[in-house]
């Protein structure tokens, strides 16, 4: 899958790494991302709507997961409920790294992405760091 961000990110030619807000474009892959899927449970009733953090996140239009938008709570509302926090979003040129935390089952998914000329983003590498 492949995703287009706003025109200001696809000019950016920047080499320096830098701490930035995650696009939604990026949260859209990563949450369909099949790395997550196990991790996810729809099946649990309090597991969907996706719940995610607005730590680092991108203001824009709000994604679906499991047939229904993204529940994005502030960062200090979101208390214990089961939800996908963005630990770190960094950028290097065409290059990203995205360290994205699920609490409730204790894993870290850590993804390298890469951006083509016209903006759109695309998942290189994916893996899960289990707690």
């Amino acid at each position: 899958m492949l995703f287009a961000v706003g025109s200001n990110w696809a000019g950016d030619s920047t080499t320096q790494q830098s701490q930035s807000l995650l696009p939604r474009s990026v949260l859209k892959l990563i949450i369909d991302h099949p790395i997550l899927a196990p991790f996810l449970h729809s099946e649990i009733s309090d597991r969907v709507p996706l719940v995610v953090s607005d730590h680092l996140l991108e203001p824009g239009v709000t994604p679906s997961k499991f047939d229904q938008p993204l529940r994005i709570i502030r960062d200090r509302e979101v208390g214990a409920q089961p939800h996908l926090r963005i630990l770190s979003f960094e950028m290097s040129g065409s290059r990203a790294k995205a360290l994205i935390e699920y609490k409730v089952e204790g894993v870290e998914a850590l993804f390298n992405l890469e951006r083509d000329s016209k903006g759109w983003w695309t998942v290189i590498d994916a893996r899960i760091i289990e707690h």
